[in-house]
């Protein structure tokens, strides 16, 4: 099976010069890079970590910090596959990476031989649902432990070839860290050694975040046009729910006039057609990067932004990296993805950790644990499409009920972290145990033998 997927490759591989995402890096995703600080040969180990996008970057985040501290001395290359994954890499991990490049081009063997000749690395992770059988064959090969972070499986479309494909490239793994114990036994029903799976649980609950105080919190308004409007805020939405959150705001706005949207679009290529659906509903809509930086707002009379960037219904969201400030102003979150039936929703915990109430729809399959644990606080609010707007809209009029609702979100968060230190830990024990370097018997946490059998209970 794997001589067909590298011929399809080596045929097919040269039509992403016609994709324009790929067309500016193909050299670099061929391996053709500058290794610039990264030196293989310097003591340490050399940690090779595959993330995909941005939402993948922000999760991976707060593992690598553990593992930094936990193995005192390593190196760590970052490979993204997106533009926004570099975008949000060098946002959220400057100065944690020695190297951020791109991942092999479709997992091309020569492009895959030039990255591991190069990188030499001592440990390969990947995350989520990420697995390629080149890197994976290649790094096996050479004795470098693979490991798979923050690992899920759903079982509803996993039959046939594709059943026997994804076995395959489960058995390329030597660990699979999986964010929950439903996960974990999803593993075991798909026939999966336990001896390879360990429930750490999500690593999603840890990323950092920065503290914004009163003061900061109205600068930042100001500069966006914000007084005291009521705001929702639409979260990596995708088309068709872009309509859904227009018409949210239209709802919320026959009680409360004032009511604007901030709308972010999953992805940035798609700001121009929003844009224009927002004119087609005669609205006023504005760019966020036409916003003046904050802090250098100049105060109009009515004390926010001056000139005509108060002179908005909908802001929309056109760069990356900074959807979790787009939900510090939100006194209400539509989530996005989650009234797609193909995508199952989107990472609800950036919302949920600053104490928001989220309005979901019905398709969270690719949320399953988070929301689990909400629904179980009573701490999340579902809607399908027709009922959305009158939820929003009940939550900016009732202030005491939403401040409830958002505040047990928050706790639940909250008291789900920790899982970025378990899943080192047991990276590290794979390590060891592949490698036989005795050197890191003692990093291990006390963490480490809940772990096993998805003790850690998510």
């Amino acid at each position: 099976m794997l001589s067909l997927y590298n011929l399809l490759v080596r045929i097919l591989w040269p039509l992403l010069y016609l994709y324009p995402p790929f067309r500016g890096t193909v050299r670099q995703r061929l391996g053709h890079f500058e290794t610039k600080g990264y030196d293989p040969k310097l003591p340490g180990l050399n940690v090779l970590v595959n993330a995909v996008s941005a939402g993948e970057v922000v999760a991976i985040s707060s593992f690598i910090r553990e593992l930094r501290e936990a193995l005192g001395q390593c190196q760590v290359v970052l490979m993204t596959t997106t533009d926004s994954g570099q975008e949000m890499a060098q946002k959220k991990l400057k100065g944690e990476i020695e190297l951020l490049t791109y991942f092999p081009l479709v997992d091309q063997p020569q492009a895959v031989k030039r990255y591991l000749d190069k990188l030499q690395p001592d440990l390969y992770i990947t995350t989520e649902a990420e697995l390629w059988p080149n890197i994976q064959a290649a790094c096996r090969e050479r004795g470098v432990p693979v490991c798979l972070v923050n690992g899920r499986l759903y079982l509803h479309n996993k039959q046939g070839l594709r059943k026997a494909i994804l076995q395959q490239l489960i058995e390329l793994c030597d660990l699979i860290v999986t964010q929950d114990k439903t996960h974990w036994l999803n593993y075991i029903k798909f026939a999966i050694p336990p001896e390879k799976l360990v429930s750490s649980g999500n690593i999603k609950f840890d990323f950092e975040l920065e503290e914004w105080g009163e003061s900061r919190m109205t600068q930042e308004r100001r500069a966006i046009g914000l007084g005291d409007e009521p705001v929702i805020t639409a979260g990596s939405t995708h088309q068709g729910e872009e309509e859904l959150a227009l018409d949210c705001l239209a709802q919320a706005r026959l009680d409360l006039p004032r009511t604007r949207l901030i709308l972010a679009p999953r992805h940035v290529e798609r700001v121009d057609e929003v844009m224009k659906l927002i004119e087609r509903h005669k609205l006023k809509a504005l760019r966020l990067s036409a916003v003046q930086k904050p802090g250098k707002a100049k105060k109009g009379k009515s004390g926010g932004a001056g000139g005509g960037q108060r002179d908005w219904d909908v802001l929309v969201v056109d760069k990356y990296g900074v959807l979790v400030d787009m939900y510090r102003f939100a006194d209400a979150v539509l989530m996005g993805g989650s009234y797609n039936r193909k995508v199952g929703g989107h990472n609800i915990l950036e919302a949920t950790v600053l104490g928001k109430p989220v309005v979901v729809g019905p398709s969270t399959f690719g949320i399953t644990s988070q929301m689990e644990m909400l629904r179980r606080d009573n701490a999340v609010i579902e809607a399908d499409a027709e009922h959305a707007g009158a939820r929003l809209a009940a939550l900016l009029n009732d202030v005491d009920g939403r401040i409830n609702i958002g505040r047990r979100a928050q706790e639940v968060t909250m008291r789900n972290r920790g899982a970025s230190q378990r899943a080192v830990d047991a990276v590290l024990d794979c390590y060891r145990r592949v490698t036989g370097d005795t050197a890191l018997e003692g990093r291990r946490g006390v963490a480490w033998r809940e772990l096993r059998g998805g003790g850690s209970g998510q």
